[in-house]
């Protein structure tokens, strides 16, 4: 007999789904790593435009924040006398590194009052804050308080933002202007926190497209940059660029600082996020697929085990049977399949060991002689087909089956004879 080839039906099933899994997962790599740059790119762009946006909102909400206590303050003019007015302004005040000064001035620009009594009586009319304060809602660039430095006899140049809005009477008629200057200062580190808590830095640029406070310890020109640039015209923009100190970055552009009733500062804030500093690799992307790729190849594996021992086990326990009954066993091979191709083998390799039955009966001349045909026990069979540890019928159903094919093969021997 020629040697049988080593490969079995259980053993390239587990073959051809192995190389299927394979095929599958170099294809998802492939796809993967061909796909990560543009990816990064699209995550890192969405996340500098988020984070930009977050911080200009908290930014907005704190200044708007100091709108209301401004408004407030503005309201109580009518209600409360010069002294009752100052102690509310004080008590507004109480953070002196981030409110530099608050007061009231008249309609002649002279300072009524204000905190700590600083610059009351003095003649303020031909501020900016003042004048805007008249018109309407004012907010005002950073800028520099020199008078107002005096006053706190501080050497440092003191840098202050201004908000101013209108005083009217009972009647509605105008009678003065409130104003507030915050500190520069405080803008730098509200800057600085916000970039910390959102992982990005921060650029405000003022109406002219410089730089008025950064997060940065750096402070780029708007020539080198054309995201600075395109802050000038007022318009939202973003993208990526190579920054002065030769790291890529990429940057959003808000083109305003606005929440509710708070005025325009004519502000632009640039947030850039570093393209190196937040990586989504090919790396990146494996380390939350092959969890899902490990489950999959589990599945398939406990899916295939399954197919290997109720479909392809019954071939293999037929091959073996007719592989005996080849060598001389008298062994009724199984009845019992889950597809047709089994049956039909079972059946066919049975009316095979009937027909070979039927030739060796004995004849002699025509004589008719009653032959007794020895019928294994059912259990006999079974032990004998080697199907004793298969998937097929146990017990009763086995002795069943074995009972049933000894009687047909008496039959069909007896009848012949």
């Amino acid at each position: 007999m020629s040697q049988l080839p080593p490969l079995t039906l259980r053993g390239s099933l587990f073959a051809f789904v192995s190389l299927c899994l394979l095929i599958v997962s170099a294809a998802l790599g492939v796809f993967i790593y061909l796909k990560a740059e543009r990816l990064t790119d699209e995550v890192l762009d969405y996340t500098a435009r988020f984070r930009t946006t977050a911080a200009v909102e908290d930014l907005a909400h704190s200044l708007e924040h100091d709108w209301t206590h401004l408004a407030y303050l503005a309201d109580q003019v009518n209600r409360l006398d010069r002294d009752a007015l100052t102690q509310h302004m004080n008590g507004v005040a109480a953070d002196e590194d981030r409110i530099a000064w608050i007061g009231f001035a008249d309609l002649g620009g002279t300072v009524v009052a204000a905190t700590g009594d600083r610059r009351v009586g003095q003649d303020v009319s031909a501020r900016p804050w003042f004048r805007g304060g008249l018109n309407g809602g004012f907010a005002g660039d950073v800028r520099e308080a020199v008078l107002l430095a005096r006053e706190l006899s501080t050497d440092e140049p003191l840098r202050v933002i201004d908000l101013a809005r209108p005083v009217r009477n009972t009647r509605g008629d105008l009678v003065g202007v409130m104003g507030m200057h915050i500190n520069a200062t405080w803008l730098t580190e509200h800057l600085r926190a916000m970039s910390a808590r959102y992982g990005i830095d921060l650029f405000l640029m003022d109406a002219k497209g410089e730089v008025a406070a950064t997060s940065a310890p750096e402070t780029p020109r708007a020539a080198d940059l054309q995201i600075l640039r395109t802050a000038q015209l007022g318009i939202a923009a973003e993208g990526r660029e190579t920054w002065p100190d030769g790291h890529s970055y990429f940057s959003f552009l808000v083109a305003q600082v606005a929440k509710g009733e708070l005025p325009n500062f004519g502000w632009r804030v640039v947030g850039r996020l570093d393209a190196d500093a937040f990586s989504l690799g090919a790396h990146l992307l494996f380390n939350g697929v092959h969890y899902v790729l490990l489950a999959a190849f589990f599945a398939v594996g406990l899916l295939t085990a399954l197919y290997a021992r109720l479909i392809t086990k019954p071939f293999a326990a037929l091959a073996a049977s007719a592989e005996r009954i080849a060598g001389g066993s008298q062994e009724y091979p199984m009845e019992a399949g889950l597809t047709r191709e089994v049956a039909q083998l079972a059946s066919a390799l049975t009316r095979l060991q009937l027909s070979s039955a039927l030739e060796a009966a004995p004849k002699r001349r025509g004589d008719r002689k009653r032959v007794t045909v020895l019928r294994p026990a059912p259990g006999d069979l079974w032990r004998s087909s080697g199907a004793a540890n298969s998937s097929w019928p146990v017990g009763a159903d086995r002795a069943q089956t074995g009972s049933a094919l000894g009687r047909l093969r008496e039959k069909a021997v007896a009848e012949a004879v």
